[in-house]
């Protein structure tokens, strides 16, 4: 029996793409693009909420603890204490507490006070004559005692205005949460006073001289200043120029293609020079969109594009990193763009009827062809 005759095997169609080997690779690098937006957006909230306890809360609420401990503090010099000898033991500082002079006295001239337990009973009795010494300092016990039961296994404090920051924190707040919030209300008003005072005429003409003959001459800082103020410029002051939309230009040729905001409406003498309506544009620079040139351009060259200002300032701010969802070429997108506008051209080049108009030559001219003071 004859071998069947083998065929040859059927050319794939020339569009077939070839399937691609799913490998660990593969699956790693998927893993890495779905996990790591959420785990950057997590990281960049981090730092941004350290940076700010770091360098705003922290600092307001430390100053605002110590001004109230400056208040409070009920410490005295060491040398206006006594030792005494011998000193029954107390907790948390064991003998390393004083007395006032006349505490001293009284244990000294107290016959029943001859041993430790009956000098222990004194001591209890007069805790508010009992200091411990802390540097030139000597904080009351009971104040000391408060706060090593707040604190626990944690150093105590070197200075009595350590021991009274910690007692502020506890006495007239009740909790670290309270103290955070006072120094936020502070910092909110702090800030709304600096703008009043940047606001007036004068607060802007000290800030203008400190940043122009102070920071503006340091070699190295100069350079830094200027570049955080056009960052925090464009993040935190109000846009002084209104964009009306966003669109493409080519420019400075054909083929180069710029994105700009539009701003307004050109100079009265370009138009009329141009012969043609003309719009102002602005075209930013990357990284900083609120740098940039500003051109005069026919209104029939410029293209709308269906983006926000935000988006725009994105896709300025990333270098056209972060693009639009709805603006990155694929080939689905790509091919309803272009029936869209094959669509749009075929219907501008479908011609008007013709109009007749009684008398002379002009019974078939068409609305096109007729002057713009006869199309009515």
């Amino acid at each position: 029996m004859n071998d069947p005759i083998p065929r040859a095997p059927e050319n794939p169609p020339a569009d077939a793409k070839p399937k691609r080997k799913t490998t660990a690779r593969h699956f790693l690098l998927r893993g890495l693009a779905i996990s790591m937006p959420s785990v950057l957006t997590l990281v960049i909230l981090i730092w941004v909420a350290r940076a700010i306890n770091d360098y705003f809360i922290y600092p307001v609420s430390t100053a605002v603890r110590y001004t109230i401990a400056r208040v409070v503090d009920d410490s005295r010099p060491a040398k206006d204490v006594d030792v005494l000898e011998p000193a029954p033991p107390l907790e948390h500082v064991g003998k390393r507490y004083r007395v006032t002079p006349e505490l001293r006295d009284n244990i000294e001239r107290d016959p029943s006070a001859i041993n430790e337990a009956a000098r222990l009973a004194v001591i209890q009795n007069n805790l508010d004559q009992v200091f411990v010494p802390l540097g030139d300092r000597a904080v009351p016990y009971a104040d000391y005692h408060e706060v090593a039961e707040l604190l626990g296994p944690q150093p105590m404090p070197g200075r009595s205005i350590g021991i009274y920051m910690e007692l502020v924190t506890t006495r007239y707040f009740k909790s670290l949460f309270n103290l955070i919030l006072v120094a936020l209300v502070l910092i909110i008003i702090g800030l709304y006073f600096i703008g009043r005072l940047v606001t007036v005429r004068l607060g802007g003409w000290i800030i203008g001289r400190v940043e122009t003959d102070i920071l503006g001459r340091l070699p190295v800082i100069s350079n830094v200043y200027s570049s955080v103020k056009q960052v925090t410029d464009f993040f935190f002051s109000e846009r002084t120029v209104s964009y009306n939309r966003v669109v493409a230009v080519e420019y400075p040729r054909r083929g180069i293609w710029h994105m700009a905001f539009v701003t307004s409406d050109s100079l009265i003498e370009m138009t009329a020079a141009a012969g043609e309506p003309l719009v102002s544009l602005l075209i930013p620079t990357s990284p900083m969109p609120l740098t940039g040139f500003t051109v005069s351009l026919p209104r029939r060259e410029v293209i709308d594009l269906n983006i926000t200002i935000d988006q725009a300032f994105q896709y300025c701010l990333s270098c056209g990193v972060l693009v639009p969802p709805h603006q990155r070429v694929t080939p689905e997108f790509l091919q309803q763009e272009l029936a869209r506008r094959l669509a749009g051209a075929a219907s501008q080049m479908v011609q008007r009827p013709v109009l007749e108009v009684p008398g002379g030559n002009d019974a078939h001219r068409t609305s096109e062809s007729r002057p713009d003071n006869q199309q009515r």
